[in-house]
């Protein structure tokens, strides 16, 4: 019986497998290869779908390097406003010596993975069905496998090149669309333009099949509201401004703005009225490491590496209820408790939520010259954070979209964005160390005893580039490198 084999390149490697850990492919049985029959079998779409999404998010290569949200916690890592605390999880990406680098585990694993799960949504938009026969539920399998793909190379177009607005006909990644065989041929590097060509086409593609699609609560599983949402993301980075708007406002209809209780109660439930798309977790799928995913910065027995810089905390207003997360702890680092799992020790993974839409819409409102609308937009989220609102009286253009990307940083800390904030709108990693006064102000710090410790603050030790240069726009130390093994095995690859 003939496989999918993968024997060309690491990229097609990553393609092959349908693979592994609890919620894998085809009844939870972990398999290594798929049969053509298998694959092409329409009724299976959804069972191959499936097995996309879990492996996209709990295949693990290290406790370091566990599925998507490693990624999300790279990302935030990489930015202003995480402080590292010094000992195991992403350090050497706070110093940024681990992803320019071709060499190590984690460019191979964010490689693989991403391409593994393109190969996997490739099976089943290739899937046809005898002439004649309805094609619904196929088509609605066909549309949840195109947002996935499309959201793979979104996430590939903005680590492994520069932005669409810098320079949209650099060198990107390739762009593989069909499943691979024996007779798949590695492909050479897409331009972002090419690249974000495919996007927009799976997008619509996957808007038009999911049209009538009914999730029924099942909040992993792409419905027309995330592909708007994946279209607003799109649009912002390409510079679209009127289309990102009105995409980021149709998807948020329906999610209502989360409430001070809600807000407080942990980010780790899928049932919030702001989630529009996430990964559930249940208890058989938890484990050390998921914690760390969540950022819990009390619990004893999870990661707690990722700490606010303390200048982080002097952007939020009295009154802003999101400053009560705030909590100095362990060593003198603080701690921001946005992130908690639950009693069960579980957490879903949030994946987008409406804040980020009505952000969106404020920007690119902002950004096509209409600051009225923008400031309306802001206002509005504002007020839901316990702020008596905002306006841009006085204000210029560029004065209101600064604002916008501070209430960016506020909003979705800890959520992924913050070094593809940095690198799409071309500017520099800023981090300022605490002063010496600042340094030498103690702090009352929680203790796992339960006691409060006197410590000296910690703020940011890492403030340059590892060649020892300042920070600046466009830094490669920026961009994900392309491992080398991958560079060895594809003679089309530069």
């Amino acid at each position: 019986m003939k496989k999918f084999i993968l024997n060309i390149s690491l990229a097609l490697s990553g393609l092959a497998g349908m693979c592994g850990c609890s919620g894998s492919f085809l009844d939870h049985e972990a398999t290594d290869a798929v049969t053509d029959e298998i694959a092409k079998e329409p009724s299976n779409a959804e069972r191959v779908f499936n097995g996309a999404w879990y492996n996209l998010f709990e295949d693990t290569y290290t406790y370091a390097n566990m599925g998507y949200r490693a990624f999300m916690c790279q990302d935030d890592m990489m930015g202003n406003d995480v402080v590292s605390r010094p000992m195991y999880g992403f350090n050497s990406s706070y110093q940024y010596t681990d992803v320019p680098d071709p060499t190590v585990s984690r460019t191979a694993f964010a490689w693989s993975l991403l391409y593994k799960t393109i190969h996997n949504c490739n099976l089943v938009i290739s899937m046809k069905l005898p002439e004649g026969e309805d094609a619904t539920t196929l088509h609605y399998s066909q549309g949840k496998a195109l947002a996935l793909r499309a959201f793979c190379y979104l996430h590939l177009a903005q680590h492994y090149q520069f932005t669409y607005l810098k320079d949209k006909t650099a060198p990107c990644v390739p762009v593989y669309t069909e499943p691979n065989t024996t007779d798949s041929q590695p492909k050479a590097r897409s331009t972002v333009e090419e690249v974000y060509e495919r996007i927009l086409d799976d997008l619509t593609d996957a808007k038009a099949f999911l049209a009538n699609y009914n999730r029924n609560g099942v909040m992993f599983k792409p419905n027309i509201d995330v592909v708007n949402g994946l279209l607003a993301r799109t649009h912002l980075l390409m510079g679209n401004w009127t289309e990102a708007a009105l995409a980021a406002k149709a998807a948020r209809k329906g999610y209502p703005l989360m409430n001070e209780e809600e807000y407080k109660s942990g980010f780790s439930d899928a049932k919030n009225p702001e989630w529009m798309w996430a990964h559930l977790q249940t208890l058989d799928q938890s484990n050390a490491s998921y914690n760390f995913y969540y950022i819990d910065v009390v619990v004893s027995d999870s990661y707690n590496s990722f700490m606010a810089d303390p200048h982080f905390m002097n952007l939020f207003s009295d009154g802003d209820y999101r400053k009560d997360l705030f909590q100095w702890m362990r060593e003198g680092y603080l701690g921001y408790r946005k992130f908690r799992i639950r009693d069960d020790e579980t957490g879903d993974i949030l994946l987008m939520r409406s804040s980020e839409m009505y952000l969106i819409e404020a920007e690119a409102e902002a950004r096509n010259h209409n600051v009225p609308a923008a400031e309306l937009i802001l206002d509005e989220l504002l007020k839901a954070r316990g702020l008596a609102g905002y306006t841009a009286n006085g204000k210029s253009e560029s004065e209101v979209i600064e604002d916008i990307l501070i209430e960016r940083r506020k909003e979705l800390w800890g959520e992924g964005f913050a070094i593809t904030d940095i690198l799409r709108t071309q500017k520099a990693v800023e981090r300022e160390p605490l002063t010496k006064a600042e340094a030498e102000n103690k702090v009352k710090c929680w203790q796992e005893d339960g006691k409060e410790k006197e410590f000296l603050p910690q703020g940011h030790w890492i403030t340059n580039l590892p060649d020892e240069s300042a920070f600046v726009p466009n830094s490669r130390y920026y961009l994900y490198a392309i491992p080398q093994k991958e560079i060895n095995a594809n003679p089309n690859i530069q």
